[in-house]
């Protein structure tokens, strides 16, 4: 790990505790999809409920405001683009 960080310098490893749900943005994610989006459906298999949850989420992808708003829900601050 250390090796690649040196390699990729805009890169930086955070520290997070084992359990953190709260800064974790993907478990707003997670629970809009399950909750909400999913919340009723009942696919006859394993394959029709992975196809489903794929095009959800490629969905959320062309919906920014959607997304932003998932990400705050996490603790964590919105990503900045960083100029060098």
């Amino acid at each position: 790990m250390r090796k690649f960080l040196s390699r990729n310098r805009r890169l930086a490893l955070e520290m997070l505790p084992p359990w953190a749900p709260e800064l974790n943005p993907v478990e707003p994610v997670w629970s809009w999809l399950k909750y909400g989006e999913l919340a009723n459906f009942v696919p006859v298999d394993t394959e029709v409920l992975d196809h489903e949850i794929l095009d959800r989420l490629f969905g959320l992808k062309f919906d920014p405001e959607l997304l932003r708003s998932l990400w705050e829900r996490s603790d964590l601050p919105f990503p900045q683009k960083v100029t060098q």
